[in-house]
């Protein structure tokens, strides 16, 4: 799974903010639910959808641009059975950022940070941080 996200760069500066706990709550819940979406894209491998509707526009660029589906389907060709599990969420205005835990078959556990930006409502990825 990490291996997916290989071709994104990190980078990010945050300022912050404070906000209302039950927003706060909601918000995880929303940066849970965009993980999700992406372990069950990477899952059925629909690397068109992770790179049209999953990843900010900078990170599809960092992906590949155009050929961000095919590259990704070739840097993930050996994965099977991927899955995520998010260890915890840290949010900062616009941004958040996800450590998860991923496991594909045959590989060890390894421990990320996924980086999302939250754009027309829903956190999109903006990139993987080892």
């Amino acid at each position: 799974m990490a291996v997916t996200l290989s071709l994104l760069l990190a980078g990010c500066s945050e300022g912050e903010r404070k906000a209302d706990p039950k927003q706060i709550e909601a918000s995880s819940k929303q940066v849970a639910a965009a993980v999700a979406r992406f372990e069950q894209a990477t899952q059925r491998r629909n690397f068109k959808a992770i790179c049209a509707r999953l990843f900010t526009p900078g990170a599809r660029e960092r992906a590949g641009g155009k050929d961000c589906a095919k590259l990704l389907r070739s840097t993930a060709a050996d994965v099977r059975r991927p899955r995520i599990r998010v260890l915890s969420i840290r949010i900062r205005g616009a941004r958040a950022e996800a450590r998860v835990r991923t496991r594909a078959r045959g590989q060890a556990p390894l421990d990320d940070r996924i980086v999302l930006e939250r754009r027309r409502g829903r956190y999109l990825i903006e990139a993987l941080v080892d």
